[in-house]
């Protein structure tokens, strides 16, 4: 299925950079977003742990950064010690630092709840 959707001039023009930096179409930088929240929505993020299945709270006591994630990070993290950073890039990288401390309390609240119902004995037994 095909949609087309409108978007404020400004916001498109940060979608171009954005595709752009990374060597994609703003149509494929655009699927990606939407592919990306679509997961992220579908994760138990928000519900409490004691609604999670033991699946779920597993899911989270190994959930890691994708590669590309942690790639962009360490390269956003670069340009912002060599002094380098655009307004855009700035925006980028407080993003992922969201992304990525939400992630790691989330994982470690996962860890504590795979823990006390006896999924896992000890950080040694996450993948």
């Amino acid at each position: 299925m095909e949609i087309s959707v409108k978007l404020p001039n400004s916001l498109y023009q940060d979608v171009s950079n954005l595709a752009q930096a990374n060597k994609k179409s703003v149509s494929e930088f655009v699927k990606n977003a939407v592919r990306k929240a679509v997961v992220e929505e579908s994760q138990p993020l928000d519900r409490p742990l004691l609604h999670c299945s033991d699946s779920e709270v597993l899911a989270l006591a190994n959930m890691k950064m994708s590669e590309a994630e942690n790639n962009r990070l360490s390269e956003l993290f670069d340009n912002q010690r060599e002094e380098n950073i655009s307004p855009l890039e700035r925006n980028e990288l407080d993003t992922l630092m969201r992304v990525y401390e939400v992630g790691n309390l989330r994982k470690a609240q996962g860890i504590v709840e795979s823990v006390q119902r006896g999924l896992i004995k000890t950080s040694d037994d996450l993948a």
